[in-house]
């Protein structure tokens, strides 16, 4: 995450820079509310499976593709990935930022959309306002009950309360938000990037070797 701070540090002048913040300090909170789903109902993903990924196109709001082509152009800098989402195929039916022959799978994993944050790592509700988990069905390895057990519905109904303040929190950042399917999100934001980092071109002055400041900030590219 510190890369991705010190990007939005990167781009302070523009105001998509205070929306990424917003957006990773809420998926900082996210994160530590499934993992503590996660842990106290003993929910997991088998290791190195990636069958959601191979079997759904998630779509994204402009702001979480925004975040997704900052990472990928000036974090990660694969232009494998760039490729892949380029040609990706629609009909394919698998996201494009899915990679079968990577351990990891997920190419753009800290930047994650909230779909595919929630996916399988927090209860809902039931038509009866009670906790309810829904399991991945390729995921046989979890014991745990649809519906939680009575005993755990005061841990399960403050889970669910919080989480819809987070959704709540997440919409807050782009109301009445559209979405598009990934690539299409992901390549239109791309697009504004680009143009964002020209004009910081445009404005850079010389560094102490007399040469330009560098177009975009270029650390090491993190695994994902």
């Amino acid at each position: 995450m510190e890369a991705l701070y010190s990007l939005c540090d990167r781009f302070s002048e523009f105001s998509v820079s205070s929306q990424w913040r917003s957006l990773l300090d809420l998926y900082l909170l996210i994160e530590k509310e499934t993992t503590s789903f996660q842990q106290t109902y003993g929910v997991a993903c088998p290791p190195g499976c990636g069958t959601c990924c191979e079997h759904f196109v998630p779509e994204l709001t402009e702001l979480e593709a925004s975040m997704i082509g900052a990472y990928l152009l000036f974090v990660k800098q694969d232009p494998s990935v760039l490729a892949r989402l380029d040609a990706y195929e629609a009909s394919s039916g698998t996201c494009p930022l899915y990679n079968p022959d990577s351990p990891y799978h997920c190419t753009v994993y800290p930047v994650r959309g909230m779909i595919c944050r929630l996916f399988g790592a927090c209860p809902s509700e039931d038509k009866f306002g009670n906790p309810i988990f829904r399991k991945c069905k390729y995921n046989t390895d979890v014991q745990s009950p649809v519906l939680l057990d009575a005993k755990d519905f005061g841990t399960g109904a403050a889970v669910v309360t919080t989480m819809r303040k987070l959704s709540v929190q997440f919409s807050a950042l782009e109301p009445l938000a559209a979405t598009l399917p990934i690539a299409d999100a992901v390549m239109r934001s791309l697009s504004r990037l680009q143009f964002i980092a020209a004009h910081m071109g445009s404005d850079s002055h010389d560094d102490d070797n007399g040469g330009s400041d560098p177009l975009v900030p270029t650390p090491t590219p993190l695994a994902s």
